[in-house]
């Protein structure tokens, strides 16, 4: 009887904990427009397209709002989406990281 109340309470133990770990690692897309809803954010990942590149500042797009995002290192412009990481202090996106978001095309045979 001991043995499967202590199982028990190992898994219940497990699973609160994969959850709260899931919980903080989980960092889901938000566009500029969710963004500028949200106020201040740290290691927020971003998606939209960049409109304008003036040396390492740079703005992106959802279609709807527009955000100033700064980044030291180059920075292009791209005919796909971006996704970039970073701290939204309220006005401005400390970009950490500017990925280029590939897209998969799936062809039937």
């Amino acid at each position: 009887m001991a043995d499967k109340k202590f199982s028990l309470i190992a898994l219940v133990s497990f699973t609160a904990l994969a959850i709260i770990v899931l919980y903080h690692n989980i960092s889901p897309y938000l566009t500029p427009s969710d963004l500028i809803a949200q106020g201040k954010a740290e290691n927020v990942q971003v998606v939209g397209k960049i409109v304008s590149v003036n040396g390492n500042t740079f703005q992106l797009s959802d279609g709807k709002s527009t955000i100033t995002a700064v980044y030291n290192g180059t920075v292009q412009r791209y005919d796909a989406e971006v996704v970039v990481v970073g701290n939204w202090d309220g006005k401005v996106l400390h970009a950490t990281k500017v990925l280029q978001k590939c897209h998969t095309e799936y062809k039937g045979g």
